[in-house]
Formats: structure tokens, sequence, C-alpha cells
């Protein structure tokens, strides 16, 4: 579809799992989430959120019926109206579809389908599909047939009704949610492959149209057994083209049935190189598409050198604990260059002589990596290990919500569907201690799902690693130079080790001098490594710019750090970054241009193979060359002119900031491991104040790279206290420009919960006008939140931050993000006694859902101290806080909850009644 169509579209979702009068049906709590997940999937559905109205579980027939009214006239391409809960039937044998408070005595509180029919057929919509997902569902097609007939009543006109069961069939639900939805949304997942009914293939389908959906899942439920009953079969009613109607996008499109083509020889030389780390991809196709030193991770180039067998990150240990513990994956601790990529791998290769499948990811990917990896894991039985690589650079601005992975889903949603189907799934990741460190976002979620391991890492181990890389690799230069020399000469750093003694081996067999050389991070060293490789290469070196090059000087340096910190990004960029910083060095200085030339011929900048950007080669490349323009080479001490050359490069663009600040921030946080940071802060908070204008000036140009120039300037070190420091200067102009912008959102959050309140008034009646306009968007949770801290808010904006609370809750009650307005709006005094029992209700659904997550403890506590609770919901409260207590016993939040805990039993007494069993962890 396109972006004009699915703004033209709209989705009602409605799914009842609690009743007063009727069994509960706890898995369809789950149904709608997921669904809206492939919905406003990009890559599937690519519905906008707002697009997509979700009724409250709790909703009469009222609210149903007018979310469909308002969807009916709203929509002008797709109209889809989902229900899933109970089906019953009317005095006049007519299908009704249950609220909560529905019976076969109280069939009023029910939904008539037919009004559903009347509103769907009276819109505009061009598609119109009807999902029903209960018992007798198949009663909306009149007896179930696969085509209507003409005088059928309860027939939509132009449109498709898909149900889960005929007219006289119960339909089946588990607790992962009911067996219909599950199959529709499998589908929707994975897309279509092989051959479909009709002969086509479903690979060579762009679409996923609803007769094939259809048949994919009826094929999927045939002869399925679930509580030893049969599943029924799904049934179908179309009319006026509605088996074709285009429901989403098929993820398993891998375009038509190729044409012959041109079989003659192509010249590869000179195209770019791929990333092959840049999908989910199998161990086998990644280690195939492996170039330049990444040759050097497998071991027909450079043998695995073991930590040794007692040490935790050996692969043997670590495949046979992620192999024997269910549900705990790895993460891999180390600084960057030190062996994550390749334990990983090594890691892998045990996994597959085992039997198990294995995939590889990194953080190049772009968004909706969480499905991908559910489509990959749920293709097979056979078990599957996922590893996940720079862990840290999926959350790189700080945030876990709308980050690329979704650990939560992947724990609560992915792993438990796994084991549901017996697939069995192990998790291992890496990431950088510094980032670790940082991370306090994403302590619960992290400790939820994998244990840390730290590499090997001490300088022993380290050398003798270099030490085996130099024996392998430049045979000829250690028996030219010795040991002792050559080693001086690459360092003790793995990969930059491979790489100098690659380059220098070339020069040692064609018998070129060998450059005096005794630190690796120098300039010379660096340059004449450059050199080195383009001489062995036959490419030239000279040009306007071979006298500039052949100094040898920092010059030289800072416009290559600059293009390495501007990646990734389209060429011209990059040459712009390295111009403006080039412009502040030395007038023989080569040209900007050449200078990213060089590094791209000479490999340490790549061409991305998806988007044809530049980047590096490796992050160790870009903190090598950053690190070593920022820092004296005679030091920790900062280099104070050539930091300031270095991020005059930065002001050529919003988007080239957020690049920066992103490499900046890896780099602090290696250094903040061993105290270097100090002196390199103190310099970097300088230039800040000093340009502060000048930034604010390149990101109000943009309101989507402003934005994401300002989240990462607020994520963290180095530049967060400079920028609430300089908000007014900084934020302040796309603020005046781009506030009332939806993705606003972010921006406004940093500067709520940052600046100090005598700043932050004229921020507030932005973020309450931004409220009125988007405050039933999801992301309205990221401002709602900051808001009802505020203390010093007028009545009526304490009001309508209330009233927007409360509306924004009803809508998006259950989800995940929900928590943190729920804890805000409960520790806030609420003189509205209604108002509050209703904010109370709310966090006991969300309750219902999300008890367990990490997230949850900070409901948790504000349920625990809110004075207004009955002895019924502390009991319930206090049933939840030790289920998570037994979960994240050792959390450092636990603590403290368990002494709220022990304080609410203890005033309460004996009104609250026994108190559950807790972990002995905890007690």
């Amino acid at each position: 579809m396109t972006e004009q169509q699915t703004h033209g579209s709209r989705a009602v979702l409605f799914g009842v799992h609690s009743f007063t009068y009727l069994p509960a049906l706890d898995g369809v709590r789950r149904n709608i989430p997921a669904l809206l997940t492939q919905l406003t999937d990009p890559e599937v559905g690519g519905l906008p959120q707002e697009n997509c109205i979700v009724v409250c579980p709790d909703s009469g027939q009222g609210p149903f019926l007018d979310a469909v009214c308002q969807a009916a006239e709203d929509a002008d391409d797709l109209l889809l109206v989902y229900y899933a809960g109970h089906g019953h039937f009317g005095w006049g044998d007519d299908l009704l579809l249950a609220t909560k408070d529905s019976s076969t005595k109280r069939r009023h509180r029910s939904v008539p389908y037919e009004a559903i029919r009347e509103y769907v057929e009276m819109s505009r919509a061009r598609r119109k599909v009807v999902i029903v997902d209960c018992c007798y569902s198949g009663k909306a097609l009149r007896m179930g047939e696969a085509l209507t007939g003409e005088g059928d009543p309860l027939a939509i006109e132009g449109a498709c009704v898909l149900t889960s069961a005929a007219e006289t069939q119960r339909s089946l639900c588990l607790a992962e949610g009911s067996v219909f939805t599950l199959a529709l949304i499998e589908v929707l997942q994975n897309g279509l492959r092989g051959e479909l009914p009709d002969g086509r293939r479903g690979h060579e389908q762009p679409h996923l149209i609803t007769a094939d959906v259809f048949a994919a899942v009826r094929a999927r439920l045939a002869e399925r057994i679930v509580h030893d009953l049969p599943v029924p079969a799904p049934r179908i009613a179309t009319r006026d083209g509605g088996h074709k109607i285009s429901l989403a996008r098929n993820r398993a499109f891998t375009g038509p049935a190729a044409e012959p083509v041109n079989t003659a020889p192509i010249d590869l030389s000179r195209r770019p190189v791929p990333d092959p780390l840049a999908r989910v991809i199998d161990q086998h196709a990644l280690v195939q598409g492996f170039a330049g030193y990444r040759k050097s991770l497998t071991s027909d180039y450079l043998p695995f050198i073991s930590p040794g067998p007692s040490h935790l990150s050996e692969p043997h240990g670590l495949f046979c604990r992620l192999r024997d513990v269910d549900d705990r994956g790895v993460l891999l601790v180390g600084a960057a260059g030190t062996g994550k990529t390749r334990t990983g791998l090594e890691v892998g290769w045990i996994a597959l002589r085992e039997g198990w499948r294995v995939y590889h990811a990194s953080a190049s990917q772009g968004s909706s990596l969480t499905i991908r990896f559910t489509g990959t894991v749920l293709a097979e039985n056979s078990p599957v290990l996922i590893v996940i690589h720079d862990l840290d650079e999926y959350f790189a601005d700080g945030e876990s919500n709308g980050a690329p992975l979704d650990l939560t889903a992947l724990q609560h949603l992915l792993l438990p569907e796994a084991r549901r189907r017996n697939i069995q799934v192990a998790l291992l990741a890496s990431a950088r201690p510094g980032w670790l460190h940082q991370a306090d976002h994403l302590h619960l979620q992290l400790q939820d799902l994998f244990d840390e391991v730290e590499l090997r890492q001490d300088d022993d181990f380290q050398r003798s690693i270099a030490d085996h890389a130099l024996a392998t690799t430049a045979p000829t230069l250690v028996a030219r130079l010795g040991i002792e020399r050559s080693r001086e000469m690459v360092g003790h750093r793995p990969i930059i080790a491979v790489l100098m003694a690659r380059e220098l081996e070339q020069q040692a067999i064609q018998g070129l001098p060998i450059p005096e050389m005794t630190r690796p991070r120098t300039a010379s060293t660096l340059w004449s490594w450059a050199r080195g490789h383009l001489e062995g290469d036959d490419i030239p070196v000279g040009g306007p710019e071979k006298a500039a090059f052949d100094e040898v000087s920092a010059d030289w340096l800072v416009p290559a750090a600059a293009a390495a910190a501007a990646c990734p990004q389209e060429k011209a960029d990059v040459i712009a970054a390295a111009s403006a910083a080039l412009a502040h060095t030395a007038d023989r200085a080569p040209r900007s241009a050449s200078v990213v030339k060089t590094l791209i011929d000479f490999g340490w900048l790549q061409y991305e193979t998806d988007s044809g950007h530049l980047n590096t080669v490796h992050d160790l490349v870009c903190d090598q060359l950053v690190e070593s323009v920022l820092l004296s080479e005679h030091g920790p001490t900062a280099n104070r002119e050539s930091t300031r050359a270095l991020l005059a490069g930065c002001l050529t663009s919003a988007r080239t900031v957020g690049r920066y600040t992103t490499a900046l921030a890896r780099i602090m946080n290696d250094l903040a491991s061993d105290n270097r940071a100090t002196a390199l802060s103190v310099v970097l908070d300088e230039w800040f104040t000093d340009h502060a204008q000048a930034l604010g000036d390149v990101i109000r140009r943009d309101a989507h790279t402003g934005g994401y120039a300002l989240d990462t300037l607020c994520a963290g070190p180095p530049f967060a206290h400079a920028t609430v420091s300089n908000w007014h200067e900084v934020a302040g102009p796309w603020l005046a420009e781009f506030a009332d912008d939806a993705n606003a959102h972010s921006v406004l959050r940093h500067g709520l919960s940052n600046l100090p309140a005598a700043d932050a008034g004229p921020l507030v009646a932005v973020a309450l006008r931004w409220i009125e306009t988007h405050g039933w968007r999801r992301e309205a949770s990221h401002v709602l939140g900051p808001l009802l801290v505020q203390t010093d808010l007028t009545t009526t904006a304490r009001e309508l931050v209330s009233h927007k609370a409360m509306g924004w809750l009803r809508r998006n009650g259950e989800l995940l993000e929900a928590g943190f307005v729920l804890c805000q709006l409960l520790a806030r005094p609420e003189p509205d006694q209604s108002r509050m029992r209703q904010a109370v209700a709310f966090a006991f659904r969300w309750l219902d859902n999300h008890a367990v997550t990490a997230e949850a403890h900070f409901t948790l506590r504000a349920l625990l101290e809110h004075p207004g609770l009955t002895e019924q919901e502390i009991r319930r409260v206090v049933g939840y806080a030790d289920r998570w207590l037994q979960r994240h016993p050792d959390a450092a939040e636990a603590t403290y909850l368990t002494t709220v805990l022990d304080g609410r039993l203890d005033l309460t007494g004996n009104a609250s009644g026994p108190r559950p069993s807790a972990s002995p962890a905890t007690r």
C-alpha cells in the first residue's frame, strides 16, 4: 500500500477477555497488541498508529459502535473491523458479540453484528474487511458457506468477512491468544512462501490478499487439536472482488521470477563492498560475505585463541550454558576489538555442528528487528541461536521505546510462543562495558533476559592474540624485524593488530622500507598504515596533495576523523564534515575529497549495501581516529585545538550533529571506564557552549533530522548536561519551528524531565499545547509523564493534564508504556475521587498484563504508597509485588520495594490478610 492509501485506511480492534457473567478468555488480551503490531509495522500493514482504534476491553456496545461508525466515515481506502471474545445468539437467532457485562440473560449489553454490518456497508471505503473471532462467528456469513448468496442479510457488499468458525461451532482459545488469531498473526508476520493453491508462488506476491491469507490460516489449523478438541475450520465470505483485498505487504516477497539475463562477466572490482551484518542472516551466508579484515574472523585465516577451558567466555562452555538453561541468554561484555564478534561466531559453529540454526544481526539493521527474529525463529521447528551484535547500538538514543529491538517483546511474546511450539531459542548478545554502565533505563530488561559474561581482556591474553595475528598474518615482517619490534608497531588490540599486520606484511614482502613507528595511535602510524595499503595495491598517492601527505602531520588526521565520525551518511555529507574540520587546520593540508577517497580506497570506509551510505568498516576504526585527535599523544590530557577543529565538522547538518554525538558517546563511555574522560569533558563542554547558537541554527533546519539530533544530544554523555545548560539556544529554535509536530514528543520529554523548574515554564506551555493536539497518540506518554510531575501548574493546566492522561489510558492502557503514565498519575494528589478510582482500576488492569515485567516496579510502588486503596486492593497489590520480587530478587529496586511492601503490611495489620509467600532470596 502507498502512503496515501495507508493514511486513508482505518482499523477498529475490540477484544474482550474478562467478563462479569461469562467465562474469562485470558488469551484474548494478547490478541490486540500482537495484531496491532502487525497492522502498524511499516513492513507489513503500514497503518499509522493514529488510524488504529483500540476499544477498551471493558467498554459496552456504545464505544465499540461509535468507533466503528467513526472509522467507517473516515476511511476511503481500507476499513478493517476486528472482534475477539464470546459470541452468542439473540432472540431472533442473530449473532451477538459479547461485552464485559453481557450474559445470556442480558443480551441487550452485547453488540449486534447486524449493526456493524450496516455501518461498514455504508462506508465509502474501497476495501472492507471484517474479522470475527468468537464462537458461532460463522453466523456472520449466513450458514457458513464459502461465498455469500444474494439474499443473505448479514453479508457486506463489496467486502470480505473472515470468521474463526462455522455458525454451529465453538472457537478455541489458549493462554497465548485465541487459536484463530494466532494463526492469522503468524501469516501476517511471516508472509507467504512456496506454492499457493492456484499455482502461484507465495514469495512472488508483493501483498497478502484475503483469499491467500484465508487459505494459509485454514491450512495451519487443519487437523489441529487443542484441549482435546479439533480446531474449527475458518470461514470466509466475499463479494465484488473481496477475495482480492490486500490486507498487508508480504514479508516473504522476493520479487517475481527472474527473467533471463545477460551472463557476461561483470567487473565487480569497483562496486561497494556489502556489509554482511546489515540484516538478520544465517551464519554460513554471513561468513561467505566476509571481505577485507572480516576474513580474519574465520579459522581459515586466523585460528581462534581460546580464553582457557575454565573461563566463562570459552565458546564450548557458552554453548552448553545456552543449551541447558531455558530463557536465559548470555550478554558478552568487552571493549571494542576484544573478540565479541569472533566469540559469537565460534559459539555459532558449535551450535551448527549440534544441529541448531544460527542467525546473526547487528545494529545497522533498520526497524522491526523483533518481528524479523520472530519470523525467522518460528519458520522451522529445530533449535535456533540468535546472535545480536553490538546491543548498545540498538539503543543509541538512550530509549527502549521505539528502538529497533524490543526486549520486552522478545521475552514475553517470542520466547513463550517458541516454547509453545517446542522450539528451543537461545540468545547471545554483545555490548561494550562503558555503555552497559550507562544503560540504567535498560538494567532490569537486560537482567531479565541475559546473564553477563565478561570476555577475557587482560593484557597478557590480548597480547597473545596480537602475537598470534602477527605470526599468522605477517610472518615476513616478524622475520625481518623480530616479534618485539613488530609488536610495538601493531599494538595489542586484536583488530588493529590484524589490520596493521596485514598492510605491513605487504610492505615487507615487496621490500619496501618499514616506517619508524613506535605508537600505534599516532598520526604518523595511521598514515603509514594507509599509505602502505595504497602502494601495496598499486594505487597512486600522488596529486596536488601529495606533498602535504608526505608531511605526515595531524592535519590529515583531523579531516579523516571528521569523516569517520560523520558516518553513516551520503558521501557528500561525509565530505562536507571533513571539509569543515579541514578549514580549522593548517593551510597545506590535503583536500577533504581526497581524504575521504583515501579512506574508501584502503577500506576504512565502505558503502552500505541497502542505503548506499558511507560507513566505517568497524566502530573501532572511527574510535581510533577520533580518539587520536581528541587526546594528546603524551598522556590522557585533551588536545584542545585538534578537538575544536574536529567538532567544527558537525556544524554542517543536523544529521551530522547526531552522528558525531553517537560516536563521541561511545568513546566517552570507554574512556570513563579508566578515568580518562574528565579532562576531555571540559574541552567538549567549552566548545559546546561557545557554539550553542550555531548548533541551534543547524538543528532548526529540518523537523525530522533536527529532532534526531536533539534526541542524541540529550541521551547522555558527552553533551546532555551542556544541552540542558544551553537549552534555549540549542533546542529553542527547533521548538519555535516544530513544537506542534507530532514527533516533538521526545524533545519535550527531555526538556520537561531535565530543565530546572525556573526555566521550564515556557516549555510547559508548549507541552500543554502539544497534548491538546496529540494527546491521543501512543507517543503522548513521553509528554504526559513529565507533565504529571510538574508541581507549579495552574488549576486549568492541571485539569487538562489529568483529563488527557485518563483519556490516553482509556485508549492505550494495556500497553507496556502505560505504566509510566500510571505511576505518575497515582503519585500526584487527586481531589477528584472518581478520577482517582479510575486511575487505580487502570493500574490493576495494567498489572494483569505486565506484573512481572521489569518496569512494573514503578506502578507497584505507586500503588503500595497510595492512600486510597481498599483492603481487597491492598491484598491484590501485595500479591503482585511478591510475584515481582520472586521474578527479580537481585534487582536493585527489590530492596526498596520490599521495604515499601513491609511498611504497607505493617500499617494495615491483619486487614490485608495473610501475606503471600515470598522468594527465599527476598525474605
